[in-house]
């Protein structure tokens, strides 16, 4: 696969402390790729220095092959939506895209009008084109900065938290536009965000960063397969039998965790044999099993399993 983000052994330190521990990741061509953690985790230093903002202190962090610090033209080849969505607010929506079409090149006054009008429309804002920035909600200003990261159409886009303060309307065009990019313009993705259920409907791959390290990457399906312990719903007769059950089974050495939640009994246990196991000693043990059921595990939880973990 042809790499168009290369972070390798990057570290960082400030003040002798260091803040990134040899963070190796790869984005590939086309690719939507999570990197996740928890604040203060390294993500933002981790962009900032791909961005050229801040110098490693060892590692290497190419995009494109090259170190956006020192190339001029790749800098034009990069859109990024950060926290601060660099935008101007005694100015209108148009008025801001005008001002960096010509930051970004577009010499043409029709051409700087027709780009502006598409990237208006795609995020939804172009009724608002003449609207004060200032009036803008927080959902809007955020549509707005993604509107301006697109403006001189990147080969690369770096979104930190590109739908923090969006409705779920926001949200879903958010979601629907990244993979439009990436899947019909072959644009290359750095999302970063806290929402993981967005995660897992854009990125194709992700990397979790924890304390400055990674410490899991791959697909959705192979980190929740590889990480999660099997997860069980057992339902009884009544909520009194449930209670039995959950201090019957904490004895049992394969059951991990269990809770009650009214008639249910949701067990986590140490690996997929256990399940038929666990049913036959309830069954065995005299207890009224209604209905067992195999709970999917999604990447919220192996997330915050890992988390705690490390």
């Amino acid at each position: 696969m042809e790499w168009v983000v290369e972070v390798e052994g990057l570290v960082k330190e400030f003040n002798g402390r260091r803040v990134l521990h040899d963070v190796t990741f790869h984005v590939g061509r086309s690719e939507v790729f999570g990197l996740l953690g928890p604040n203060g985790a390294g993500k933002t230093t981790t962009i900032r220095i791909l961005l050229g903002l801040l110098e490693p202190t060892l590692g290497k962090a190419l995009v494109l092959g090259e170190r956006l610090s020192e190339s001029r033209e790749l800098r034009g080849r990069v859109g990024v939506v950060l926290e601060s969505d660099g935008l101007f607010s005694q100015l209108t929506a148009y008025e801001n895209l005008e001002f960096y079409a010509r930051v970004y090149g577009l010499k043409s006054a029709v051409e700087r009008d027709k780009r502006i009008r598409e990237v208006l429309e795609l995020v939804g804002l172009y009724e608002a084109r003449s609207v004060r920035v200032g009036y803008f909600s927080r959902g809007m200003r955020r549509r707005l900065a993604l509107a301006r990261a697109l403006l001189h159409s990147p080969d690369v886009l770096f979104l930190d938290e590109p739908t923090l303060g969006l409705d779920v309307e926001g949200q879903a065009l958010v979601r629907d536009l990244v993979t439009r990019l990436s899947r019909e313009e072959g644009v290359t993705v750095l999302y970063t965000s806290h929402n993981l259920n967005e995660v897992e409907k854009v990125c194709s791959r992700i990397a979790l960063l924890v304390g400055g390290r990674i410490v899991a990457s791959g697909t959705v399906e192979s980190l929740v397969s590889e990480f999660s312990k099997p997860l069980v719903e057992v339902y009884f007769t009544s909520t009194g039998e449930a209670l039995k059950v959950a201090k019957y089974i904490r004895r049992l050495n394969y059951v991990v965790e269990c809770w009650c939640d009214g008639k249910s009994v949701t067990i986590l246990v140490e690996s997929n044999s256990d399940i038929p196991k666990l049913i036959d000693v309830l069954a065995r043990s005299g207890f009224k099993v209604v209905e067992a059921r195999r709970v999917e595990r999604r990447l919220e939880e192996v997330y915050l399993e890992l988390v705690r973990k490390n």
